[in-house]
């Protein structure tokens, strides 16, 4: 194994994990935790290039201080294997989570957005990720990670990631008290965080009454094909969209019948 001491965790956001109304020790994965962590995703610009991968191991079943380490080595590998002529500022959001069947469970794997750039070779990643670990099969070596490239259309890989927290869990599988994996800190998190492609938005308050309001809120959930109780008026609608917000609004607006 080939390592490097991990450095201090100034670029990884603060993902706000905790099961209790204060700060604490974090043990599992919350509703709170997966709407956070999508209202950040979504956050992004929605047409940044982008590779989606997933860093496995086959051997070792590491504690999670060591297993954080590893991932943070492997990254500064990657910006070092990557970054340069044409690529600079690489950022990444990563989704740490356990196996929960078979012969692996209990294990932890780790999926990541890379943003910054188009593709990169499953192999040499594999490489990267074999060297900062204990693992020492060949197998490791050549499928330790999963890459799938693809174009990033609309948030395609946001939403990709999305899926994968689609599940809460109140605590890693099969730990014991006092068991390192029982409080594994953080589910997930930035690295390269100052060149994150966040996307410009702006806020546009519009007064509205309820009939034009519900017309409004009716055309958009049919338009996006999601279903809410007959009766309920949100009191609220935040609208997430590509362009200027502004005008896309305005556009909306300018359909609602008159007062």
């Amino acid at each position: 194994m080939d390592t490097e001491p991990p450095e201090p965790d100034d670029e990884n956001s603060e993902d706000g994990e905790s099961n209790t109304p204060t700060r604490g020790k974090v043990r599992g994965r919350s509703e709170d935790s997966r709407r956070r962590l999508r209202e950040r995703l979504h956050a992004m610009r929605r047409g940044e290039p982008g590779v989606f991968t997933t860093l496995t191991l086959h051997e070792t079943d590491p504690d999670p201080s060591t297993f954080k380490g590893w991932q943070e080595s492997f990254w500064k590998r990657v910006r070092r294997e990557y970054e340069g002529e044409h690529v600079s500022n690489l950022s990444c959001v990563w989704v740490l989570e356990p196996h929960t069947e078979g012969e692996n469970r209990g294990k932890p794997h780790v999926h990541m957005i890379v943003w910054g750039v188009p593709y990169m070779d499953a192999q040499k990643l594999s490489r990267l990720w074999h060297e900062v670990t204990d693992e020492t099969s060949d197998e490791h070596r050549k499928a330790g990670v999963d890459v799938e490239s693809a174009v990033n259309q609309d948030g395609k890989l946001q939403s990709y990631l999305a899926k994968y927290m689609s599940k809460t869990f109140d605590g890693w599988p099969d730990v014991e008290p006092g068991d390192p994996w029982a409080t594994p800190g953080r589910f997930w998190g930035f690295m390269g965080r100052d060149h994150l492609p966040v996307a410009e938005w702006e806020d546009t308050v519009v007064q509205l009454n309820q009939k034009q309001a519900m017309h409004l809120i009716d055309w958009l959930l049919d338009d996006w094909e999601v279903d809410i109780p007959a009766g309920v008026v949100p009191p609220t609608l935040i609208i997430n969209c590509r362009g200027d917000p502004g005008e896309r609004l305005l556009g909306l607006i300018d359909q609602i019948p008159e007062r």
